[in-house]
């Protein structure tokens, strides 16, 4: 009896109050339980190993749907990107600004994994970065 006149009450609240259930944010969206740190698994451009280039290269998904990529390699080298992401249901959107223009990327995001995929000086870049 009590599920059914919380029911009852959430079903009346929604009406009366002028609420559209299909614009309301998914649990998803509010929990972004995708958000943390991501580490990079694998690193290659034009098929030739580079994570051994690298002492470390990071990813963070903020919850205020920020993010931040840093990265230093093994000669000291440092260096950090900032945007917004939007996470979709098998990809993420990042924008960043550059130049004063805004630059969009979307990605593949499965498993908990990000998959990069870019030209960069003529060869193809590719990277995975994972939570685990």
């Amino acid at each position: 009896m009590k599920k059914i006149v919380c029911a009852l009450a959430l079903a009346c609240m929604f009406l009366f109050t002028g609420c559209n259930v299909e614009e309301m944010s998914s649990l998803r969206e509010i929990s972004r339980p995708y958000a943390g740190e991501y580490k990079c698994k694998k690193l290659t451009l034009g098929g030739e190993n580079m994570l051994a280039s690298f002492r470390f290269l990071k990813l963070e998904l903020a919850q205020d749907g920020t993010f931040t990529f840093k990265y230093e390699d093994v000669g000291g080298g440092r260096g950090e990107y900032a945007g917004e992401y939007e996470m979709g249901e098998s990809s993420v959107t990042f924008r960043t600004l550059s130049g004063g223009e805004e630059k969009k990327f979307v990605f593949p995001y499965e498993k908990g994994t990000v998959h990069l995929e870019l030209p960069f000086g003529g060869k193809l870049l590719l990277a995975e970065f994972g939570t685990s």
